[in-house]
């Protein structure tokens, strides 16, 4: 199921990436294979992206497993690695998914351990203030799988 909801999320990222690519929070990599500049990958370890600059800045699935006041400062650092023009393009799952998933991890249908990672379910209101707090807004906002997912495409205001 994880593979399946993985690739369903690369769907929604394919049409926007472009140039150089930080996937952040992308586990083994995944995404590479579709990123035709210079790949960089960022798990726990933020040392690969030190002295770069990105184009697109993708974090699929991923804010949710991280503190709040943790993700406000990674997302100002990220805000700093963006080029002009460059987007961040991040998934994360609604609170009307929480429930839901917790029964499917339950019945061993998504992995128990990353569901019991979450740390916040995050809402559209509180996306937009992560964006505003970081100079940032948001140029594209959009829930699919029936709601219970979200995507948001920020790019710097500065």
């Amino acid at each position: 199921m994880e593979a399946l909801l993985q690739k369903f999320r690369f769907k929604k990222v394919l049409p926007y990436l472009k140039g150089d690519v930080l996937d952040f929070g992308g586990n083994d990599g995944e995404l590479k294979q579709y990123v035709k500049g210079n790949y960089t990958l960022v798990n726990y370890d933020h040392s690969p992206m030190k002295d770069k600059t990105f184009d697109t800045v993708v974090a699929l699935a991923v804010v949710e497993h991280i503190e709040v006041d943790d993700v406000y400062s990674i997302f100002n650092t990220l805000q700093s690695k963006l080029n002009p023009d460059g987007v961040i393009f991040l998934t994360t799952p609604t609170p009307l998914s929480k429930p839901i998933l917790e029964f499917m991890a339950l019945l061993n249908i998504v992995d128990r351990d990353n569901i019991k990672e979450h740390k916040h379910y995050w809402t559209k209101k509180e996306l937009y203030d992560l964006a505003q707090k970081n100079s940032l807004q948001v140029k594209k906002y959009k829930k699919f799988q029936l709601g219970l997912n979200q995507l948001a495409i920020l790019e710097s205001s500065k």
